[in-house]
């Protein structure tokens, strides 16, 4: 089991590099494909956000100004593609099962985010998301709770600045819940090739500190060694006291559970979902 075949969604901004990057170190070690998709976002599908009132011609001039930045956003997109597969030395190839080496395949599409981005993401093994910016914000969120929810494969969020080889020590956020255990089990391909695996409980109202133990031993039954950190969030939010132990033990990707309660149109999330979201030192694996 290994992760051939990431999808690496792309906006137009300087922080695709970051999500290329992520996913190039990703399959390079199994020789996959990196399939870096940039969605055309449809102007009319705009039309129910223009005010009433509007001129033809004012309504028009906010089309033409709609896609004039799809073009650029498309530009832009496309030189951190070919600029990355260059440094990666990946070959273009979209047929499996490819070439004997690592590959790359560029997709420019029309359409609503949530069809594309969920469809896109359930023929591949992972979706690569590049790390929130004010800019894109509301647009990157929705397409990732999209796959989050209803892509059926886990979720990864670059950091800013990706080490040059990820997965080498990998930290578990562990609560017990469902959600984390399926990002557990999505994660598999990292954790076996892993040379240290640290799994991290808090002790709150609703999770036991000792609840990793049972997952150390889970993990051990796969051939994987993994420490167990009990941590004391006293005086700091669970998202900081998850971040302080993840930089104490090197840690390059953090695997955890993604909680959205409702939809991210109405941009509410998970409380530590979302404060992991908002930094961009660490790569996070999530899956709901």
């Amino acid at each position: 089991m290994a992760y051939r075949k990431i999808l690496s969604v792309l906006t137009g901004a300087d922080s695709d590099a970051a999500a290329l990057t992520t996913a190039f170190s990703m399959v390079a070690p199994t020789k996959g494909n990196v399939s870096a998709l940039f969605l055309r976002h449809d102007p009319r599908d705009a039309m129910p956000m223009i005010g009433e009132g509007m001129t033809g011609s004012m309504i028009q001039d906010v089309m033409k100004s709609l896609e004039e930045e799809n073009a650029t956003r498309s530009n832009l997109a496309y030189q951190h593609f070919k600029t990355t597969c260059a440094t990666a030395g990946a070959s273009e190839c979209a047929r499996a099962p490819g070439v004997d080496t690592v590959s790359a395949c560029w997709q420019e599409v029309d359409g609503v985010t949530e069809d594309v981005l969920t469809a896109a993401a359930r023929v591949s093994d992972a979706a690569i998301f590049p790390p929130l910016s004010k800019e894109l914000r509301t647009a990157v969120l929705a397409g990732m709770e999209a796959v989050l929810l209803e892509g059926g494969r886990p979720v990864i969020v670059s950091a800013a600045n990706p080490p040059p080889t990820l997965g080498r020590k990998v930290a578990i956020a562990w609560n017990g819940r469902v959600q984390a255990s399926r990002a557990v089990a999505l994660a598999m391909p990292v954790l076996q090739t892993a040379d240290e695996v640290h799994i991290l409980t808090a002790g709150t109202a609703k999770t036991d500190v000792e609840g990793g133990k049972a997952l150390q031993e889970y993990l051990a039954w796969h051939g994987i060694p993994a420490a167990h950190h009990r941590l004391n969030a006293k005086g700091m939010t669970v998202a900081a006291c998850i971040q302080a132990q993840c930089r104490e033990v090197g840690a390059d990707l953090l695997v955890m559970g993604g909680y959205g309660h409702s939809r991210l149109r109405e941009l509410i999330l998970g409380g530590v979902t979302k404060d992991m979201l908002d930094q961009s030192d660490l790569t996070l694996l999530m899956a709901h």
